[in-house]
């Protein structure tokens, strides 16, 4: 009787740690951060009212204004945007990244967007380096072209704080709809350019903070 009762206790204890591993194996891909070698290990430094990004380039700091632009997709993701030196509008971003606090890795599937023709959104990201674009996942700013994709790179972003959202308002005879709120987050990763030349982007952080002008009324 005893013998039995063991074998029952045993049988117990191997479907529980079948069912504890069944579950751990459905967790969303991005939020498995000990699988990708970009270290999001740093202390997030930026503050004030300024919107700002730092960054280091192959281990040169490199800092400006940051921006989240207007998109066709503001529905399901921010665009962020990264002045570089000289004003360089056109410097660095991450494309598609999912609203909310939360760890994204380049690739992730936003499914459908708008002005991808039916495809998938796919999330993505660029910075120059001698003023030559290095992408992580695609060069693609969609991210859905095949041919276009960059094998051997990512981009871990980590949105430790998000309030906000997209709002329409009437300012000075005019309607507006942009994101009002906070965004921080923290960034890192390695890209590449087509032909395959990597640097590395380490310690990248960034804080936008987006106010109503005064006098501005929200419509809707």
């Amino acid at each position: 009787m005893k013998d039995l009762l063991f074998k029952w206790i045993w049988l117990a204890a191997v479907v529980g740690v079948l069912v504890s591993c069944a579950d751990s194996s459905d967790m969303d891909p991005d939020d498995q951060q000990e699988k990708t070698s970009d270290n999001l290990d740093f202390a997030f430094t930026l503050t004030g009212e300024e919107s700002s990004y730092s960054m280091e380039i192959d281990g040169v700091e490199v800092k400006n204004t940051a921006e989240i632009l207007n998109t066709l997709n503001v529905n399901k993701s921010i665009s962020v945007n990264f002045w570089g030196p000289s004003n360089d509008f056109n410097f660095a971003g991450i494309n598609w990244i999912p609203l909310g606090i939360g760890t994204y890795k380049s690739g992730h599937d936003l499914g459908p967007g708008n002005g991808t023709f039916g495809n998938n959104l796919f999330m993505m990201a660029f910075v120059k380096k001698n003023n030559i674009k290095h992408f992580a996942y695609s060069a693609h700013e969609y991210g859905f072209l095949e041919s276009e994709k960059i094998p051997g790179s990512s981009c871990t972003v980590k949105i430790i704080k998000f309030e906000g959202k997209q709002t329409s308002y009437s300012f000075m005879n005019g309607t507006f709809n942009q994101f009002i709120g906070t965004v921080e987050g923290q960034f890192a990763g390695t890209f590449k350019t087509k032909e395959g030349q990597e640097i590395k982007v380490t310690k990248g952080q960034f804080r936008i903070i987006r106010k109503l002008p005064p006098g501005a009324v929200i419509v809707g």
